[in-house]
């Protein structure tokens, strides 16, 4: 089987459908649909027979900081190189920022920091860095 990516925006109820997937919280139509406006790129993996297998989407400043966001791969499609797939498509986006100097963050999942580290994302705390916190509202 094939897969590829391609840049474009996915419908909230198919987010949803990934988010679920993978073990995540639903969101709300509404919010989802703020979210994909406002993201700054978005890819999506696709299968031979166009079916949405994956995402990951870009939200930042474009003046100091982009997040990397839902990064997520069907459980039935993990480990065919698709996750690579999305994070070199993204990192390639975010090419046309490097001379700024902007930070590039992410929120990796529970036990998939090592995916990222060869990207040469580093892990917080450490040495110079607290540790990342987040609050929900």
């Amino acid at each position: 089987m094939s897969y590829y990516i391609n840049e474009e925006r996915i419908d909230p109820k198919t987010f949803n459908v990934l988010r679920k997937a993978v073990g995540w919280d639903e969101k709300e139509i509404e919010n989802i649909e703020i979210a994909i406006k406002n993201s700054k790129y978005m890819v999506l993996a696709k299968d031979e027979d166009h079916k949405v297998i994956g995402m990951a989407r870009v939200i930042g400043d474009e003046g100091l900081i982009f997040y990397i966001q839902d990064v997520i791969v069907l459980p039935e499609f993990q480990g065919k190189g698709i996750g690579k797939m999305l994070i070199e498509n993204i990192l390639e986006y975010l090419e046309q920022y490097k001379g700024q100097k902007i930070k590039v963050g992410l929120m990796a999942a529970k036990e998939k920091e090592g995916f990222y580290k060869q990207y040469g994302f580093v892990e917080r705390p450490n040495e110079r860095d607290g540790c990342e916190m987040i609050k929900k509202l």
